[in-house]
This record gives C-alpha cells, sequence and structure tokens, in this order.
C-alpha cells in the first residue's frame, strides 16, 4: 500500500499503517481523506492463488479498500455490490483502479505517467530504509 501510494505522490498525511484509533479492528493500512473523520480501512492479501474467503476479512473489519493479487469473479461482484473498492494487482489495470478508487475516496495523488519499472526501485529504497 504504501508502495501504491508513493507510486501516485499520495501526501504523507493521507496513508498510515501505524494509528488505530480507539474503538477500531486493526487492519493493514489507512487511507486518510480531509480530516482524521475519514479514515478509509484497507485490507492486502496476497496469497498466491485466489481465495475466496479472502475477502470475508475485508467484510468483518468494515474497510473500504481491498488490495489482491487475485480474486475471483464473485469477489470482485461481491466488493463492488458492498461499495469496497477493489484492486488486482495481477490484473493489467491493476494501477487504473488504485487511481478510481483515490478518486471515489477524495485522496489526494497526482497521475503516474513515467516507466514503473524505473520508479519501483526507488520508491524501494524509500519504503525499506
Amino acid at each position: 500500500m504504501m508502495t501504491l501510494c508513493k507510486l501516485f505522490n499520495v501526501p504523507a498525511k493521507h496513508y498510515d499503517q501505524s494509528r488505530l484509533p480507539e474503538s477500531m479492528r486493526e487492519v493493514d493500512f489507512y487511507l486518510i481523506g480531509n480530516t482524521y473523520k475519514e479514515l478509509h480501512r484497507c485490507e492486502v492479501k496476497l496469497m498466491g492463488k485466489g481465495n475466496p474467503e479472502s475477502a470475508d476479512a475485508v467484510i468483518a473489519r468494515n474497510s473500504k479498500v481491498f488490495i489482491a493479487d487475485k480474486l475471483s469473479d464473485l469477489n470482485k461482484r461481491q466488493l463492488t455490490k458492498l461499495g469496497i473498492e477493489w484492486v488486482e494487482l495481477r490484473n493489467s489495470d491493476a494501477l487504473k483502479r488504485f487511481t478510481t478508487a483515490l478518486k471515489n475516496l477524495r485522496i489526494p495523488f497526482k497521475e503516474f505517467a513515467g516507466n514503473i519499472d524505473e520508479r519501483l526501485p526507488q520508491i524501494f529504497k524509500e519504503v525499506f530504509r
């Protein structure tokens, strides 16, 4: 999630993975709107093959965004019906879906137009220092 946020130049004040508001269950990541009241829970599941039960955690935790490497067509339909933004990383339109999620949640960002193979090593240096 942090890599995606950095790829799209989401300002640091609009994402977090360390704060846990009182009375909220722990989740993987938060996207933050203009106020702390606009706190959007994000789940990340990188399970290799599609795992139909992975969407259950998103629903149980009332998450607004679900990032997965693989999703079934049924998962996609269910998540869409529930108004949950989802991104399937193995899909060729994953970056486009992430920008759509940012737009829908009113999270500021800049469109990515560079070479992802060149940009990712730079981001990894920032993220893993």
